[in-house]
């Protein structure tokens, strides 16, 4: 029986797994842990990954999987990525190519989905800008904002973390009304008591807009300039999300015009001389892509990706967005179990 060659690209090398799962993943494949502070270049990603059958990495340390380095792993027959997004990815490129890929949907749901209620709270209270004048760093801007109690969040995308959201919301006293392309997830919204609405229509009703819709590489902002127009006049909205889920020239021109009173995103896309007033008046605040660094995001990761990637190994890959039925990696194992049997989408 040939054994899989697993190459693991992340910033903390052996500690970037549990022991005990380390150990198993030794056992069942040829394991190889790289430590590395960013994606490899081309050449470098080439030396690493010709050898690898499975490949898991952090978005982080992932180098661009184009065609020309794809081209040049003609073994690698699947990912496993410590991430829940994978816009990144050409997933049918991936998926014409025969390469699967897995992701860890669950574990930074309660975390993110607590950092989106801290930046609508965060705005409405302007706790940011009170900070920064309590330190003397900012001139004379005004501290004013809103209580949430009784207001109306509009939360647009409804899955696990904006779900999740709906309950915090409700927790500080604020109504709900949900938005979602999946139908399975607006069954669910509904089956646990959140109206739902189109998406003009939660735009008209709510005073907070809170985005926690996945992103799909390619497809156009879910929020250009007219629906930013359907906003009502002082509304707050923020962006858990991708940035490219709104047009950033049509958030920019609501902030000036007072369509809205603030946005937050967890990214950096202010650019510092265009949107210096926005910054400076705390009406855009940005997070930097922090809504997942937690303690307890850090263990549960961990001891998920490793499950993940043993999964990989085995045969039996979990959450896999894209896994080929007859991917050749899987076929390495005589033990393997029949992809099929796991339910994984060809």
């Amino acid at each position: 029986m040939t054994r899989p060659r697993l190459v693991v690209l992340s910033r903390r090398g052996h500690a970037s797994l549990p022991d005990d799962l380390r150990r198993r993943l030794d056992e069942a494949c040829d394991l190889t842990l790289v430590r590395r502070d960013g994606a490899p270049d081309h050449a470098t990603a080439v030396a690493l990954l010709q050898d690898a059958d499975l490949v898991g990495s952090t978005n982080v340390c992932l180098p661009r999987l184009d065609g020309p380095l794809l081209d040049a792993l003609p073994r690698l027959r699947g990912l496993v990525l410590l991430a829940t997004g994978h816009d990144h990815l050409d997933v049918p490129e991936l998926r014409r190519r025969g390469i699967g890929v897995s992701v860890l949907p669950e574990y930074a749901t309660i975390a993110v989905a607590e950092h989106a209620l801290a930046m609508v709270l965060a705005l409405a209270t302007r706790l940011h800008l009170a900070n920064d004048r309590s330190r003397g760093d900012t001139g004379d801007v005004s501290l004013r904002g809103v209580e949430l109690a009784g207001r109306t969040v509009g939360v647009v995308g409804v899955g696990r973390i904006g779900g999740r959201l709906t309950q915090l919301a409700r927790g500080i006293g604020m109504r709900v009304i949900g938005n979602d392309i999946d139908p399975a997830a607006v069954r669910r919204a509904a089956a646990g008591g959140v109206q739902t609405a189109d998406l003009d229509e939660l735009l008209g009703r709510a005073d907070v807009v809170a985005l926690a819709a996945s992103h799909v590489l390619g497809r156009p902002a879910i929020l250009g300039p007219r629906e930013l127009d359907r906003l009502r006049p002082g509304a707050l909205l923020v962006n858990v999300g991708r940035p490219a889920l709104v047009d950033q020239a049509a958030v920019a021109n609501a902030l000036r015009t007072r369509r809205l009173r603030g946005y937050a995103v967890d990214d950096v896309v202010a650019d510092p001389r265009r949107d210096a007033d926005l910054v400076r008046e705390g009406r855009l605040l940005q997070t930097g892509h922090s809504a997942w660094w937690r303690d307890e995001v850090l263990e549960r990761g961990a001891r998920m990706w490793g499950e993940h990637l043993l999964a990989a190994v085995e045969g039996r890959p979990l959450d896999a967005v894209t896994w080929p039925r007859d991917n050749a990696a899987m076929e390495l194992r005589a033990d393997a179990l029949p992809v099929a049997a796991a339910g994984v989408p060809e």
